[in-house]
């Protein structure tokens, strides 16, 4: 049997969990950051005793890991993680406490050395799968083999449905709960329609629009051609899917992972869904009104993306005639050398692509206004009907 690593107050940050044994048979390392979420930590980790595989079977525990940071703790989540790891000493949980100083306690930095850790040790094991959830969050107990089952079907990246728990979803009030659900359908229509636009063949319908911290998953291979996450205080699993993007990773959003979270509207994170979920409840408590990007500049922004998409794919065709082609893509718009040169310099289509768009978003902007999430659904439900019949299961909230 492992044996558990439980390092109080290192004098060194980084890297985590040197003095943790790693087994020869883990294939997914799963890391967990906790600050004072005692009130949670217990349900996280008891979704991982209960893990299954796809027929239903327990999952074998010699084939993950599970990685907890407890940053500055001040509650009782540390004595409840250690109470839970001797009540199942046949999972391989480690757990190591830091005291982090004020430009190391964020999120961004604790999370991009996590993923790090975990890195280093999938590949000294020959190389795996990379996961990531939340102290507040439940994951489903099929939550490993769903994600396995994506990335054997060819995924290089996962991106998990992120649901609200429901008791507390029941809590919140009912100008929070009714935008909540609004900006999950508005997303959810956007990834349809994405999906019905683009035919992304890693991510076909049905998808989501999901690539967050509460469930997120990436092979070792993919992580290394990334750079790893972006060094940044918060926001660093957006900031980490616009780097992927970048690089064409395969990025599936897959409705059969999941992962149920907290509803709170005080989070231990400086941005995340509380802090969203707070915004709506300020909303609702100022009577103001909620605006999104309309239908008109999504459809319009996903065409753009298609043909550019279309003339990337014929990137070596030696009629390819660039300087036209973009022209009639970008009639109001002068493109400098550098774009018709990095069509051809550039690896990566999301790099090149980056490029333009950002040359385009600031005419966007004034072209197409923000306008009411109602407007924006309603408009969005009548553009899919447009390119098929809707997929009603697409936009469920459960």
């Amino acid at each position: 049997m492992m044996k558990k690593n439980m390092m109080k107050n290192p004098t060194q940050h980084t890297p985590f969990f040197t003095r943790s044994a790693r087994a020869p048979g883990i294939r997914f390392s799963i890391v967990i950051p906790v600050k004072n979420e005692e009130g949670y930590i217990l349900k996280t980790l008891g979704s991982f005793a209960s893990q299954v595989d796809l027929s239903g079977n327990l999952l074998d525990p010699d084939v993950f890991e599970v990685l907890v940071l407890a940053n500055n703790c001040s509650d009782h989540s540390v004595t409840y993680i250690k109470a839970f790891m001797d009540e199942h000493p046949n999972l391989h949980i480690h757990l190591e406490e830091v005291t982090l100083g004020p430009s190391e306690a964020n999120i961004g930095y604790i999370r991009r050395n996590l993923m790090e850790c975990a890195y280093t040790r999938l590949s000294q094991n020959g190389g795996g799968i990379l996961m990531t959830t939340d102290a507040d969050t439940m994951v489903a107990p099929d939550w490993i083999a769903q994600t396995h089952l994506e990335i054997e079907n060819g995924a290089e990246v996962v991106g998990g449905r992120i649901l609200l728990a429901d008791d507390e979803l029941d809590d919140l009030d009912e100008f929070t709960r009714l935008y909540h659900f609004k900006d999950e359908k508005y997303h959810l229509l956007i990834a349809e329609l994405e999906g019905k636009i683009i035919h992304p063949t890693a991510d076909p319908i049905p998808r989501h629009h999901q690539h967050f911290n509460g469930s997120f998953a990436i092979t070792s291979d993919c992580y290394a051609r990334s750079g790893g996450v972006p060094v940044v205080e918060h926001l660093e699993d957006c900031a980490f899917f616009e780097q992927l993007q970048r690089i064409d990773a395969k990025i599936r959003h897959s409705h059969n992972v999941k992962v149920h979270t907290s509803a709170r509207c005080i989070g231990r994170a400086e941005i995340g869904l509380s802090y969203q979920l707070n915004a709506w409840k300020n909303l609702g408590d100022q009577m103001e009104e909620y605006f999104v990007e309309s239908c008109a500049s999504i459809s319009y922004r996903l065409q753009l993306k298609k043909s550019l998409l279309n003339l990337w794919e014929r990137k070596y065709q030696p009629e390819l005639d660039l300087y036209s082609e973009l022209k009639t893509i970008f009639p109001d718009v002068d493109l400098d050398d550098d774009v018709y040169t990095s069509f051809f310099d550039t690896r990566y289509f999301g790099a090149w692509y980056e490029q333009l768009i950002q040359i385009k978003q600031i005419q966007d902007q004034q072209e197409f206004p923000a306008v009411h999430i109602d407007t924006a659904i309603t408009d969005l439900q009548a553009k899919l009907q447009e390119y098929d019949h809707q997929d009603l299961a697409q936009t469920s909230m459960r």
